[in-house]
């Protein structure tokens, strides 16, 4: 009888283990966009996913921001969408027009129902007609409240994402994956990095994907050369800003991880931002640069950031 007992906890655990395992993770495929913004070319500039919205019958893409609290609609491009389709009209939120309720968002085959999203008007968005339509639709972008009790997989080698209740079996053995934990706030994740022996938190921004680092001009003359290696304008949500790239003189790791000498861009006339690092207590910003030859793991519920 005990070896019986025995068989059948072992036949439920390996079971257990096995639907478990990243092999069985409902991947979402993404893409990169790539092109010339302010006269540089810019090979990975932002992480784009396909979207449904409420089955709407068109081909819509969202980029992934995790260093945006909520989940948004550009204004300017919902309105023609607004106008033919009354059913999504009436979702807009009866007292506050800058809010959609109820709203169903599919990534591939992973549906979020009864969702809140908002609706910016901005330089966010372009007005289309419906009727011209040949191209993809870019509608919005996705914010880090969509995974809040979540966890999400980036796996940048494959380009996809995956989003799931509880970490892989075979993504939990430390000596294959780097945990540590981080801090939130606002849904945002603050990510603790080594910096020249010092432990400083950084933002973790998918829609950071200019840069490794990014910080202010103080430091980023603390861990950079003296050689201005590249400058650029960004599109950021208060407009243009300039931004100036040292290469990295000092030791910066993560975890186990030993980053690679990179560039530290730090931004000149950019009060609003420099505002924002001071009051979250931040040193910068770590995009999407330094993972992009590995997998990642965003455990929210236990806020706990791995790399593989």
């Amino acid at each position: 009888m005990k070896k019986v007992l025995t068989f059948i906890f072992l036949s439920i655990l390996i079971t257990s283990c096995s639907q478990n395992s990243s092999k069985n993770l409902q991947w979402i495929p993404f893409s990169w966009e790539s092109g010339t913004d302010w006269g540089k070319y810019i090979e990975k500039m932002a992480i784009y996913l396909s979207v449904t919205i409420d089955e709407l019958p068109y081909k819509l893409i969202m980029q992934l921001d995790l260093g945006t609290p909520s989940t948004v609609f550009y204004g300017k491009t919902l309105e023609a969408f607004l106008e033919k389709y009354p059913s999504l009209k009436g979702k807009l939120h009866t007292t506050k027009y800058l809010l959609m309720e109820n709203m169903n968002l599919q990534l591939d085959d992973v549906v979020f129902n009864d969702i809140k999203v908002g609706i910016i008007y901005d330089y966010m968005g372009k007005e289309l007609s419906l009727d011209t339509i040949t191209h993809e639709i870019e509608i919005g972008t996705i914010g880090a409240d969509l995974f809040q009790d979540k966890v999400l997989i980036i796996d940048y080698r494959l380009n996809r994402i995956a989003i799931t209740d509880a970490v892989p079996s075979d993504y939990q053995n430390v000596s294959f994956v780097s945990f540590v934990n981080f801090r939130i706030s606002q849904g945002l994740i603050k990510i603790p990095f080594q910096i020249n022996g010092n432990i400083e938190h950084l933002l973790f921004d998918t829609g950071g994907a200019y840069f490794c680092l990014m910080t202010t001009k103080k430091n980023a003359l603390s861990i950079g050369g003296t050689e201005i290696l590249d400058s650029l304008k960004a599109t950021s949500w208060a407009g243009p800003v300039s931004f100036y790239g040292l290469e990295t003189v000092v030791p910066v790791s993560f975890g186990e991880k030993i980053m690679e000498s990179s560039i530290v861009y730090y931004y000149t006339e950019y009060a609003l931002f420099d505002n924002f690092l001071k009051q979250e207590n931040l040193w910068g910003v770590a995009g999407n640069g330094y993972f992009l030859n590995d997998v990642i793991i965003i455990d929210y519920k236990n806020r706990r950031f791995g790399v593989k």
